[in-house]
């Protein structure tokens, strides 16, 4: 009986540190996103020299136009280290609209990494600032995105 709750503690103890990331591999780590509203990522990756690029699609139904100095991406790898990581748009309209179901890119640029080696986990919240020209109403689409570095 003795043994049968030991083995229970450990279990318990096992189960937490997993759930709390500490057994988190990865190497194994399937890119994926979760949050966002009308606009979204569609595909992303990191280089091993810390510019993220990430396609983003306008699933608003109308015309939105992004705020480059409200869009911008806070990044962990590996599980550690946190910073701002500035952002460029590459190609980007003279007007700076994007129509419904358009894409656009945008460069995250010196993103700091604590580990560069191929396969580390990286972890990434993202902020994309777009205003409605229609009503002239700012928005902010939240979200995270993350998956190995490439």
């Amino acid at each position: 009986m003795t043994y049968g709750w030991g083995v229970l503690v450990v279990l318990v103890a096992g189960v937490v540190l997993w759930q709390l990331g500490f057994l988190d591999l990865g190497a194994n780590v399937t890119p994926d996103k979760r949050g966002f509203s009308q606009v979204t990522p569609l595909d992303w990756g990191m280089d091993q020299t810390g510019n993220l690029r990430v396609v983003i699609q306008n699933n608003a139904g109308t015309i939105v136009s992004i705020k480059d100095a409200g869009t911008d991406a806070y990044v962990i790898i590996g599980g550690t280290g946190t910073g701002l990581c500035p952002s460029k748009f590459f190609p980007f309209a003279v007007s700076g609209d994007i129509r419904p179901g358009s894409t656009t890119n945008i460069t995250f640029t010196s993103c700091p990494l604590s580990s560069n080696k191929v396969g580390t986990y990286y972890k990434v919240n993202v902020t994309i600032a777009y205003v409605n020209p229609a009503s002239g109403l700012a928005h902010k689409s939240n979200g995270v995105m993350w998956g190995p570095l490439g």
